[in-house]
């Protein structure tokens, strides 16, 4: 769990400070991630799937100019696999969260927000609106989100028994 959660912390620098450079560092810690499980295929499932919906929502927040991404039209690869990275974290070091949705709630509205917020910070993307409203409508949406995570996780990774 540490390990993972320190992963996570590493890929997110890494990602917002060096952008596209490190996502070959990224994908393979993703891959490390992967291989070391038991139970590779369900959770390779819920990281796509995360990953596809969190890119589209994000996707659609640039494409409302709610985010601006530096010298870029398009929603930048690297943010792509930062979903990856954090998908990875739900099965693992977040998965404390699993029996409360009031924690869901919580976590996703607080914590979420100010990532975007430190991203900012470090100029990986600027805010084409107020930064209140930016967190206000970002932590409506993660806190939706992590609902909808954790509601995946428990149908996509329950292990199925199979007879030889």
């Amino acid at each position: 769990m540490l390990t993972n959660m320190l992963g996570f912390n590493l890929a997110w620098f890494g990602l917002i400070y060096w952008g596209n450079a490190f996502i070959p560092v990224a994908i393979s810690m993703i891959a490390f991630h992967l291989i070391k499980l038991s139970h590779i295929k369900n959770e390779a499932r819920l990281v796509l799937l995360i990953t596809v919906i969190g890119s589209s929502i994000d996707s659609l927040l640039h494409f409302f100019m709610f985010f601006m991404f530096p010298d870029s039209t398009f929603m930048p690869f690297w943010l792509v696999i930062l979903w990856a990275c954090f998908a990875c974290t739900v099965c693992h070091s977040l998965t404390f969260l699993s029996s409360s949705k009031v924690l869901q709630i919580t976590i996703g509205a607080i914590f979420a927000p100010l990532s975007y917020i430190a991203g900012e910070r470090l100029e990986a993307v600027s805010f084409g609106y107020p930064l209140l409203t930016i967190y206000l409508i970002l932590a409506a949406i993660w806190g939706g989100l992590f609902i909808l995570f954790f509601f995946l996780k428990s149908v996509m990774t329950k292990t199925r028994l199979v007879h030889a």
